[in-house]
């Protein structure tokens, strides 16, 4: 018998599918995710959409997407993609540390497109960013590298900052490379980090909960774009009504509440990587196009958030952010 949550995966791989109103053979895209999928596409998913009509392709008319979710359920996640490639898709286009392992996994032969993954080197998608090998190939940034940066930008803000938490999802090796990065940051600079290894939901919900107790001086959630994106506005409403400023790599958080982040363009990378797909439909190998990196990185920080928490940001901070909300 069927595992109920195998049963919503398949469910919602075929509720979504676009299919093409062509009778002739359209190339045909499977887009997998770890996260739910909404009728109304997502700012990222938007982009990506663009990015095709920008190259001529438009979904129903010359091209065919196929979604396919695993509804936040890792284990379901190869399931889903087998599942994919039973339809006979050109090219697998994901986002995500554990979607892009799981296309990785399943398939040595489809070509694999990916749209964020903080260190494909690092997680083993790739075997480089100059020379990817194998079959999978697209847009990724390191966060890694940018962690240093994101406590730097929160002592500059919060002078008095000593003890910071770091929250992460365990089951991911973006997240757990860069909270070790940001651990190492904060320890460099002689503060105390604080450390959250996240096994669910369950145990997010149980942190946000105790954070009026725990009461650190801030709080950092590293990358993850299943466990952050699906509770953005919990950790950010949380962290607020604690008093305690969130500082990230993901703009959604600033703007759903938390103080500041330091993050590539999402929606660009989502876009930049609808040229890929492009490319290898008309015969590009994967393993000859390089990973590409943003080249735009945005400083976001929430002035209303600011003012609720009473921290002052400086004007010469104000003037440096590329994004000031509130």
């Amino acid at each position: 018998m069927m595992d109920r949550r195998r049963f919503l995966a398949c469910a919602c791989l075929l509720a979504f599918g676009t299919r093409a109103a062509a009778q002739s053979r359209v190339p045909k895209i499977g887009y997998l995710l770890l996260v739910p999928l909404s009728e109304r596409p997502s700012r990222d998913r938007q982009a990506f959409l663009d990015g095709l009509r920008a190259h001529g392709y438009v979904p129903g008319k010359n091209i065919e997407i196929v979604y396919a979710s695993a509804q936040n359920s890792a284990e379901f996640l190869d399931d889903v993609c087998q599942d994919l490639l039973a339809q006979k898709v050109d090219v697998i286009v994901t986002s995500g540390a554990l979607a892009a392992l799981s296309a990785k996994k399943c398939t040595r032969n489809v070509p694999v497109v990916i749209q964020a993954v903080g260190d494909p080197v690092g997680i083993g998608v790739v075997q480089s960013l100059a020379r990817p090998e194998g079959n999978v190939t697209g847009v990724s940034f390191l966060s890694t590298d940018l962690a240093p940066k994101r406590i730097e930008i929160l002592r500059e803000l919060l002078p008095r900052v000593k003890r910071i938490a770091v929250c992460w999802d365990e089951r991911n090796a973006n997240a757990r490379a860069e909270a070790g990065a940001t651990i190492r940051a904060i320890n460099a600079v002689g503060l105390t980090a604080e450390r959250f290894a996240l096994q669910s939901d369950a145990e997010l919900r149980r942190l946000l909960g105790q954070l009026n107790t725990l009461k650190p001086d801030a709080l950092y959630v590293a990358l993850e774009a299943g466990l952050v994106g699906e509770n953005r506005t919990a950790i950010a409403e949380a962290a607020r009504e604690a008093r305690v400023p969130l500082v990230s790599g993901w703009s959604f958080l600033t703007e759903a509440g938390g103080l500041v982040s330091y993050a590539p363009d999402i929606p660009s990378m989502f876009r930049r990587s609808a040229s890929y797909v492009h490319r290898i439909l008309k015969g590009a190998k994967p393993s000859e196009l390089p990973i590409e990196l943003p080249s735009n990185v945005e400083l976001v920080v929430n002035l209303k958030t600011a003012k609720a928490l009473g921290i002052t940001i400086p004007h010469a901070f104000l003037v440096r952010a590329d994004r000031v909300i509130g």
